[in-house]
């Protein structure tokens, strides 16, 4: 089993374009997994790419010389999640029930979805058009690939609870969020890696008691032995780029007084 959807009709999101993901550049790579319309595919090919990445069989960033791609403005996604408004979502309850801890599971398994794509998005949106250096792009092709196996534990442990990635209907409120810092690095870093994933780290420890408290250990050691110890590096992530931006702008306006 590689991993891939049975329900996708094909693996490559971009139809006119069938090159094995180790002809492409990692923003071209990471066009492809924005333009799949499957999450598992998307966790799949998103193990691909690190892979290859990891090992140098993708081995540039992107290609200077040629034309620009503006990343879809929403990432392409099936039909499996009824998508709701915020305040129409499943309420998730205090995991007393079994109702209740699969809603919850499911409500993480669907942030994790969307986290997939955030990683790829900023790789491709931002990585070349602010010259942003390896380590950036080593940095969220690492965040990608957690952010693929929590979504993939996450769905696996529906299944083993009896229900479904896409049984439930969802919010799209983090990808919403998310356009509205399409035009600012900074922004993105400040509001998807210092705000939504730091507030999801405050709450993510009262998840794992409710858990553990209702006699739910595999999904406790799940989220901590995990899921938790990796969202924080991904907070670090955000705030080690943000600065490393800040500190570049200063260092360029000092290059312009010493010039002047």
């Amino acid at each position: 089993d590689d991993g891939r959807d049975p329900r996708a009709r094909r693996w490559s999101g971009n139809m006119n374009d069938a090159r094995p993901l180790a002809d492409l550049t990692l923003v071209e790579a990471a066009l492809r997994v924005l333009r799949t319309p499957s999450p598992h595919d998307k966790a799949a090919m998103t193990d691909e790419i690190h892979a290859l990445w990891v090992k140098g069989a993708i081995a540039r960033e992107y290609d200077p010389d040629a034309p620009s791609v503006d990343p879809p403005s929403r990432p392409a996604r099936d039909e499996r999640v009824v998508l709701v408004e915020p305040g129409r979502a499943p309420r998730l309850g205090k995991g007393g029930s079994p109702e209740s801890r699969v809603a919850i599971l499911h409500s993480l398994a669907h942030i994790e979805s969307w986290a997939i794509d955030l990683s790829w998005d900023i790789v491709a949106r931002f990585g070349a058009a602010r010259s942003m250096p390896r380590a950036f792009f080593d940095d969220f092709v690492q965040v990608a690939a957690d952010e693929a196996r929590h979504f993939r534990m996450l769905a696996a442990r529906l299944v083993e609870l009896g229900s479904e990635y896409g049984a439930l209907s969802a919010h799209d409120g983090l990808w919403d969020s998310a356009m509205e810092t399409a035009g600012s690095l900074e922004a993105r870093l400040v509001v998807e890696h210092c705000v939504h994933e730091a507030r999801g780290l405050d709450v993510l420890p009262a998840t794992i008691e409710k858990f553990r408290r209702n006699g739910d250990e595999q999904s406790a050691q799940l989220l901590e032995g995990t899921i938790y110890p990796e969202e924080v590096t991904h907070c670090a992530a955000g705030v080690r780029w943000f600065r490393f931006l800040h500190e570049r702008e200063r260092e360029r306006e000092g290059e312009g007084e010493g010039e002047g």
